[in-house]
């Protein structure tokens, strides 16, 4: 059983907290008196922070700069492999007879992406534990609300961390996963879109994440980081407008990745087609190439996004 005694306020406002959210703490702890004093230049740090939960973010000077703490922060250049890390959770629930029944409610997240599909790909997203707070808030007066959180991943994580308050190693790997997940929390709220790890378990995969968001006009923007075992590391960005036309930019570190793309770009047009979408352009880099204007999930001036594409009828 799940408890969270709260309300909806704070349900939302906890995850921004710096006592409550590692990767906020870690972020600031790196500050220098500078940046700090920017970012408490008119309001306090807890009013800064629960202004990012308003439905429309204004980019202030102070947002800007909290973002720019998370994203080039040294301590999380390298904030690990969600994957391998709920896999080692596993591991080590698994040496403990007494924690057997805790695997199936951990284990129903790590699922190969071999089986990726549209609807699961929409459930991992939804279960990734990125949205518990927002779910919180909307199930507080209903009567299923312990059964609505058991699918979620970040509340069954902080549901174990409860019961094996005595094992410290498993405490170590539980605030490993859910500062990763604050993280992507975070970015989600500063960037107005939604960023999390990638949810699904891939043994090419060292390590990934996946952007998503709307913008005017319903026009929607994904951006795919992945760094591979093989292949190094890959980007992908997608603009998707008018309901079904898709354009797309792909860089990568190495060449023999982008000429493995270009050889089955034929079969990438046909499963397109097969959803019904139509993809207009795609533009293939090495990791030297220049792409202008740099396109990403992150900026705030969404004339950037549809710019750096090159659009062919």
């Amino acid at each position: 059983m799940i408890t969270l005694s709260t309300n909806a306020h704070n349900a939302k406002l906890s995850i921004l907290l710096p006592n409550t959210n590692k990767a906020l703490s870690d972020a600031l702890k790196q500050a220098s008196p500078e940046q700090l004093s920017q970012l408490k230049e008119g309001k306090d740090i807890k009013s800064v922070l629960a202004s990012l939960f308003h439905a429309k973010i204004d980019h202030t000077k102070s947002d800007t700069l909290l973002l720019d703490l998370l994203k080039n922060s040294a301590v999380f250049k390298n904030i690990g492999n969600f994957t391998q890390d709920l896999k080692s959770l596993l591991t080590t629930l698994k040496s403990d007879p007494a924690l057997t029944p805790k695997i199936e409610k951990i284990e129903q997240f790590l699922q190969p992406i071999t089986t990726v599909d549209t609807p699961t790909l929409k459930e991992k997203i939804n279960n990734s534990g990125v949205f518990m707070e927002s779910k919180i808030a909307a199930l507080l007066e209903k009567a299923d609300f312990d059964e609505s959180l058991h699918h979620d991943l970040k509340a069954q994580l902080l549901s174990l961390s409860e019961e094996v308050k005595d094992s410290p190693k498993i405490q170590e790997q539980i605030d490993q996963l859910t500062t990763q997940i604050d993280y992507q929390q975070l970015l989600s709220h500063l960037t107005n879109s939604t960023s999390l790890y990638l949810p699904f378990e891939w043994d090419q995969l060292k390590q990934g994440s996946l952007s998503i968001k709307k913008a005017k006009d319903n026009k929607s923007y994904c951006e795919i980081n992945l760094t591979l075992k093989e292949y190094g590391e890959m980007s992908l960005m997608m603009g998707l407008y008018d309901e079904n036309q898709l354009e797309m930019h792909i860089q990568t570190q190495k060449k023999d990745l982008k000429s493995l793309i270009q050889a089955h770009l034929g079969k990438l047009r046909e499963l397109l087609v097969e959803a019904g979408i139509t993809l207009r352009s795609i533009r293939i880099y090495d990791a030297n190439e220049k792409i202008i204007p740099k396109t990403n999930v992150y900026t705030s001036d969404e004339a950037n996004y549809s710019s750096g594409f090159e659009e062919r009828v």
